[in-house]
């Protein structure tokens, strides 16, 4: 059992003389009660049940990366066309006002996306007490920017990482239950009830963004979806619109240049995948990014 200390490493080795090559590990800290108030920042329930599993949310660029992934410019290479979405409004001759959403092109360096590691956490039962527990992983060089990843998600969270090996790691005897997604309570869903929920998701975009995002969530909210679920931990910037009767499920992000997930998998299925699982597998069946004709594809979907 080793504990570090840190706010950051670059080299794991140092930390894994103890361990031998092709032994399992994992990556743990006892749960104190100095650590409750960012467990439930993170995403899990002030009851701290065991089983309970979370992909953290961001609270920093380790935990960041975790949850969204991030982009790799490219310097070296010629620059793109990209485009950025604004609301645009104007006067009529009549003096009303009118808006719609456009598109402004802007130029940027090309970005190549490295998907997020999507590491999620669970509380355990041990003989000493709760612990927040990592996935087993082997120590081999192959492993090491995993290693390293897990390791430094914790130091960025709590400040401390205790590595352990499977003899010294309760089994997760619990059944597990991630807490990714807050499903409100079921009804019609008109855009002056859905605002009232996502107010506070909207408000943390930049100001800028927040007409466009309200827009989105409106245009949706229009069609009378039969359930919401509002995303939590690192699915903080989601949102899900569920179509029982047409047996779709639109995964909606609040973040500039994404996209809308459109799903006709059950739900429940859904709910318990991992990020990583629901945005990497190909699960979707359609995938309709934020541009000008947004809207057109939606109403193909739900009209």
């Amino acid at each position: 059992m080793i504990m570090i200390t840190k706010k950051r490493i670059r080299n794991i080795w140092p930390y894994l003389n103890l361990f031998e090559t092709g032994q399992e590990i994992f990556f743990s800290i006892p749960i104190l009660e100095d650590d409750i108030e960012k467990l439930i920042e993170i995403g899990f329930t002030p009851d701290l049940i065991p089983g309970e599993q979370i992909l953290p949310k961001s609270i920093g660029n380790i935990s960041h990366y975790n949850a969204e992934g991030k982009y790799l410019k490219r310097k070296d290479l010629p620059m793109e066309t990209a485009y950025r979405q604004i609301e645009w409004k104007w006067k009529d001759w009549g003096g009303n006002e009118h808006s719609k959403i456009v598109d402004i092109p802007y130029k940027r360096y090309k970005r190549y996306f490295i998907e997020p590691p999507s590491e999620e956490l669970t509380i355990v039962e041990a003989e000493t007490g709760k612990i927040i527990l990592s996935r087993g992983i082997i120590k081999s060089t192959e492993n090491e920017d995993d290693i390293r990843h897990l390791i430094n998600l914790f130091l960025e969270i709590f400040g401390k990482c205790e590595i352990l090996t499977s003899d010294l790691t309760p089994p997760l005897r619990p059944e597990i239950r991630r807490l990714n997604w807050n499903i409100l309570p079921p009804g019609e869903y008109p855009w002056e009830r859905v605002e009232n929920e996502v107010r506070k998701i909207i408000n943390r975009q930049p100001r800028g963004n927040q007409p466009v995002i309200r827009y989105r969530i409106e245009t949706i909210s229009n069609y009378r979806p039969d359930f919401i679920a509002i995303g939590r931990g690192g699915f903080n910037n989601y949102l899900v619109f569920g179509f029982n009767e047409k047996n779709l499920y639109l995964l909606e992000s609040t973040r500039e240049g994404n996209a809308t997930y459109v799903f006709r998998d059950d739900w429940e299925i859904l709910s318990q995948l991992t990020k990583k699982e629901i945005l990497t597998n190909d699960l979707q069946e359609e995938r309709i990014i934020h541009r000008e004709g947004w809207d057109n594809n939606i109403r193909r979907l739900l009209q």
